[in-house]
C-alpha cells in the first residue's frame, strides 16, 4: 500500500487492514453496509447477494440471498430493505435480516441489463436505469411501477438528490441528466464528455457512478478518460459539479493502467473515498478532498478494486477487489482442465478521522 501523508485536512494515519479478507468464492460487483453497520452485503456474479454479520470480533457469514438469474450489479441499502438489480433485468427487494429475506421481485424491470438502483432518502421511490434506455420508478413496498422515462441512451448510473425531488442519470457518452420526480421533466444536462471515447474497435467509457455529497450541494460524476477502445486503458477521473451544473474541481489518476473509478462513498468529514479498476490488474482506493489537486491517501492490497462501502460511523470501510494472479474463467488449452475461477476478496479497513 502507498500513502501520501500528512496534509492539511487529511486523516492522521493511513487506513489499516482489519483481519483477513472475506473470501467469497465468486466475483463481487458491489458491497454495502446495513444502516446500522452490523451487516455487510455483497452483489455477486452467481446471482446471489452474500451477507456477513460484522457486529462481532470476527465476521460471520450468513446464508446467501437468492432470487437473481444474472450478475447482481448494483445494490441500494438505505433502510431496512435491500434493493438489487441484475444483468437479466430483474429488480428484487429483500430483508437481509430475515430467515426468509425475499419481499418482492420484478422479473422484467428492464429489457436486458438493469445497470443501477437508487432509493430516495425519504424512502418514497426506488429508481432503476438500464441498457434499454429507460429510467423507472417503483413503489418500495410493493414493487409497483410508478413511472418511467425513456432517455434513448445506454444508461449506466442513477442517484437521487437528497430531497428526493430530482434524479441524476448518467450514460455511456458522459452525459448526466437531472430529472424532476415524479414527472421526469428535464431540469438540466451536465456534460462530462471526456469520460467517453468513440473508438474504431469499441465505444468505451461512460458515467460509471454518481454520488451527491453529504450536504447535498455537490454532485460527483465518475468514470475514466479512455485512451483506447481495445485494451480499455484509461485514467480514472472524478469531477465535482455544483447543483447548477458548474464544474468545481476534479481528481485524476496517475496513469492509464489504473482504469475506471468504479465506486464512491462520502465520508462525513467532507471527503470522497473511491475505488479504481483497470488493466492489467491495477487498481486502488483513494481519499480525495474536493478542491485538492491530488488524493491525500491512495492504497489497496488487492488488484482491481470494484467497490467501496463506508460504515455509518465513518470508521470502517469495506473494499472488494480481485484475487491476485487471476487467470480468468475458461478452459486451459490442451489440458482439458479449468482456469481457477476469479473471486473477490473483501477487505475491511480502518478509516481514521480527519
Amino acid at each position: 500500500m502507498t500513502t501520501q501523508l500528512p496534509k492539511k485536512d487529511a486523516p492522521a494515519n493511513a487506513p489499516k487492514e482489519l483481519g483477513k479478507p472475506l473470501t467469497p468464492p465468486v466475483q463481487v460487483s458491489r458491497v454495502r453496509f446495513s444502516p446500522d453497520g452490523k451487516l455487510l452485503v455483497a452483489a455477486c456474479f452467481d446471482g446471489t447477494v452474500r451477507r456477513w454479520d460484522v457486529s462481532g470480533k470476527e465476521p460471520a457469514e450468513l446464508p446467501a440471498i437468492s432470487g437473481h438469474n444474472g450478475w447482481v450489479g448494483s445494490l441500494a441499502y438505505p433502510h431496512e430493505a435491500l434493493y438489487s438489480v441484475d444483468s437479466w433485468g430483474r429488480l428484487t427487494a429483500s430483508h437481509p435480516r430475515a430467515k426468509e429475506p425475499g419481499l418482492w421481485s420484478v422479473e422484467n424491470a428492464h429489457d436486458g441489463w438493469a445497470r443501477c438502483v437508487s432509493v430516495a432518502a425519504c424512502g418514497s421511490e426506488v429508481a432503476t436505469c438500464g441498457k434499454d434506455g429507460f429510467v423507472r420508478l417503483w413503489h418500495p413496498e410493493t414493487g409497483q411501477r410508478l413511472a418511467e422515462f425513456e432517455l434513448k441512451s445506454d444508461l449506466l448510473s442513477v442517484c437521487f438528490a437528497h430531497d428526493g425531488k430530482t434524479l441524476f442519470v448518467g450514460d455511456l457518452f458522459g452525459v448526466v441528466r437531472e430529472l424532476e420526480v415524479p414527472s421526469g421533466k428535464l431540469v438540466r444536462t451536465i456534460e462530462a464528455k471526456e469520460l467517453f471515447k468513440l473508438d474504431r474497435i469499441q465505444d468505451v467509457g461512460g458515467v460509471k457512478t454518481l454520488m451527491v455529497s453529504g450536504d447535498g450541494k455537490t454532485l460527483f460524476v465518475a468514470g475514466a478518460e479512455p485512451k483506447s477502445g481495445g485494451f480499455v486503458q484509461c485514467v480514472p477521473l472524478l469531477i465535482a459539479f455544483d447543483r447548477s451544473g458548474k464544474r468545481l474541481s476534479q481528481y485524476k489518476g496517475a496513469n492509464d493502467n489504473e482504469g475506471y473509478v468504479t465506486d464512491l462513498a462520502w465520508h462525513p468529514d467532507g471527503y470522497v473515498i473511491g475505488t479504481t479498476s483497470g488493466q492489467p490488474g491495477q487498481g486502488k482506493f483513494f481519499f480525495w478532498k474536493p478542491g485538492d489537486a491530488a488524493a491525500f491517501v491512495t492504497g489497496g492490497k488487492h488488484p482491481n478494486c470494484h467497490s467501496v462501502a463506508l460504515a455509518p460511523k465513518g470508521d470502517v470501510m469495506a473494499v472488494s477487489a480481485t484475487n491476485a494472479n487471476s487467470s480468468g474463467n475458461g478452459r486451459v488449452k490442451g489440458t482439458g482442465g479449468d482456469y481457477p475461477a476469479n473471486n473477490s476478496p473483501i477487505q475491511l479497513w480502518t478509516v481514521p478521522k480527519a
